[in-house]
């Protein structure tokens, strides 16, 4: 693994800890969070999308 490679895996570790304590939250104050993956077209090919949705459970 490049030096340049392991630092983009250690952002990504790091945002996905900071996503995951925010789900956490949002969940433990009454939140329902819905994550889904959506395809966006692109020039480039379909590419992955991820789509957050949060609703206040009443």
């Amino acid at each position: 693994m490049t030096e340049e490679q392991r630092e983009a895996a250690d952002s990504l570790y790091e945002a996905m800890r900071i996503f995951n304590d925010a789900v956490r939250n949002a969940a433990y104050r009454g939140l329902h969070v819905e994550l889904q993956i959506v395809e966006m077209r692109m020039s480039e090919g379909p590419t992955p999308v991820p789509q957050v949705s949060a609703a206040a459970r009443l």
